[in-house]
C-alpha cells in the first residue's frame, strides 16, 4: 500500500524506508504515540473522542516500549494521554467522527492509502510542530503528506497546524498543557495583558493535574489570545504539477518495490529532529531481526 509517510521516509533515508516495509521497530516515540492517539480520537465513534484518544495513548505507552531516555515512563504516558485528550477534543468540534478518504488507485496500479481526512470542501490534515515559522510552513506545504495527498485526490486541503513546542524532560510545554494560577483569586491565566512574565507567587499548573474542565481551560486560552497563536489553518491548493508529483511518487514506489538493500545514510541515524527507529542496529552493520526485538511485518500479516 502506498502512503505519504512511506515516501517521506524514503526521502530521508532509503534504507530506513526499505526496513520499514519489512519490520516494525520495537519502540515508539512519544510524538508518534501522540499522533496515533489523536488520529484514533478523531476517527472514534465513542461519545467522548478525547477520552478515546487518551485511552489509546495509555494503551500504546504501556503495551510497547517508549523510545525515550526518560525514567518516569508513567508520568510521560500520563502527559501524552492528557495532551491527546485535550487536542482531540479541541480539534473535533463536531460530533460526527472524521473519516479518511477512500483508497485511490494510481495510474500504474499502486494503491494509495491516505493519511489525512475528508473535510467540508476537500481534504483536512493535522500537523503537530514545535513552532510554525516560515521554514516549517514551507516544509509542510511541500511535504508528501500535503502535496502528495492533494495531487492523488485532486482536492485542496485545509491543514490544521498545532504548535506543541519541544519535548523536554518528558513534557511538552505549551498553553494546552501548562497555565498559571493567581495566588489568591486562583484565576487561570496564560500571559499577562502587559506582556510581563508571571511573578514567583503565581502557581504554574499542568492541565492534566488542574481542577479546570476542558471548557474552562479552552475559554481561558481564548481570553488570553493564546489559542489563535497555537492553532493555525493553512489553505493548500491542488498543485499545478499534480501529474508530475503523481508520476514521481509512482517512480519512487516502483523503485522501492524492486530495489535491494540501499546504502546507509549515516548522517541521518542520530539526527535530533528525526531519530531513526533503526539506529540500534543499522549503524552497527546489523540487520533488524526478531532477536533484536523487531517485529516481522510478514509474520504479523
Amino acid at each position: 500500500m502506498a502512503t505519504s509517510r512511506q515516501l517521506s521516509e524514503d526521502d530521508s533515508c532509503r534504507r530506513a524506508a526499505f526496513y520499514r516495509q519489512r519490520w516494525t521497530p520495537p519502540a515508539i516515540s512519544p510524538r508518534e504515540i501522540l499522533r496515533k492517539s489523536i488520529d484514533q480520537g478523531l476517527l472514534s465513534e465513542e461519545d467522548d473522542p478525547g477520552q478515546a484518544a487518551a485511552d489509546h495513548a495509555m494503551e500504546l505507552a504501556t503495551s510497547t516500549t517508549i523510545d525515550t531516555a526518560e525514567t518516569d515512563l508513567l508520568g510521560l504516558a500520563s502527559h501524552i494521554s492528557g495532551l491527546a485528550d485535550f487536542l482531540t477534543w479541541v480539534l473535533r468540534a463536531e460530533a460526527a467522527p472524521w473519516e479518511h478518504p477512500p483508497r485511490r488507485g494510481l495510474p500504474e496500479g499502486q494503491v494509495w492509502e491516505s493519511g489525512v481526512f475528508l473535510g467540508d470542501s476537500g481534504l483536512r490534515g493535522v500537523a503537530l510542530v514545535d513552532r510554525l515559522d516560515a521554514m516549517t510552513e514551507m516544509s509542510l506545504r511541500n511535504s508528501w503528506g500535503v502535496q502528495g495527498e492533494c495531487a492523488v485526490y485532486d482536492d485542496p486541503m485545509s491543514l490544521i497546524v498545532v504548535e506543541i513546542g519541544s519535548l523536554r524532560a518528558g513534557k511538552w510545554s505549551n498553553p494546552f498543557t501548562v497555565g498559571y494560577r493567581h495566588p489568591q483569586a486562583r484565576t487561570l491565566r496564560f500571559r499577562k495583558r502587559d506582556g510581563e512574565s508571571f511573578g514567583a507567587n503565581w502557581e504554574r499548573v499542568a492541565r492534566e493535574d488542574d481542577e479546570a474542565t476542558r471548557e474552562e481551560w479552552l475559554d481561558a486560552m481564548t481570553e488570553d489570545g493564546v489559542l489563535a497563536e497555537a492553532i493555525h489553518v493553512l489553505a493548500i491548493e491542488v498543485p499545478e504539477r499534480r501529474h508530475a508529483i503523481i508520476s514521481l511518487a509512482e517512480g519512487k514506489l516502483r523503485r522501492m518495490a524492486l530495489e535491494e538493500l540501499p546504502e546507509p545514510q549515516l548522517s541521518r541515524c542520530f539526527d535530533k529532529l528525526r531519530l531513526c527507529p533503526f539506529r540500534g542496529c543499522c549503524p552497527q552493520g546489523l540487520e533488524p531481526s526478531e532477536v533484536l526485538g523487531f517485529y516481522s511485518i510478514a509474520r504479523l500479516a
